[in-house]
């Protein structure tokens, strides 16, 4: 039974699963995930902007700053240097639980009928030309 869901954290989408950890931006202490995409044994559920119906327990594990990334400013025969360092505050989030709640007259209650229409046929004809058209152009 494999289950995953697509979550909208901190202006970005991630694909999670049940006890994925994922770096991320620091965020605030109480997270907010909107679920976008749900999915549990090849059936698919997508909201058009977030699914009301499911939703995903996370925690936050950790906080610290990521690696160093150095920024450097040169300009050539001028001896002109400058080294400066940046360290991005983040957040380590474990996905605790997903968990969807099915209410009545839900869509996998009710399946919707899709009509199909026989195929249109396309007929078309050769019109005959005759000599005098040809000569009056």
């Amino acid at each position: 039974m494999q289950k995953y869901v697509v979550v909208k954290l901190g202006g970005k989408q991630y694909l999670v699963q049940e006890g994925d950890t994922i770096k991320l931006e620091r965020q605030p202490k109480p997270l907010k995930l909107d679920v976008l995409l749900y999915s549990e044994d090849g059936v698919i559920e997508v909201g058009e902007s977030e699914l009301k119906s499911v939703s995903v327990k996370a925690s936050i594990v950790e906080e610290k700053l990521d690696k160093k990334v150095r920024v450097a400013r040169f300009k050539k025969k001028s001896r002109y240097e400058r080294v400066r360092g940046h360290r991005q505050p983040i957040s380590i989030v474990r996905i605790d639980k997903i968990s969807r709640s099915v209410a009545k007259g839900s869509i996998d209650n009710t399946e919707k009928k899709v009509k199909r229409s026989a195929p249109k046929k396309v007929i078309t004809t050769a019109r005959k030309v005759s000599k005098s058209s040809k000569e009056k152009k």
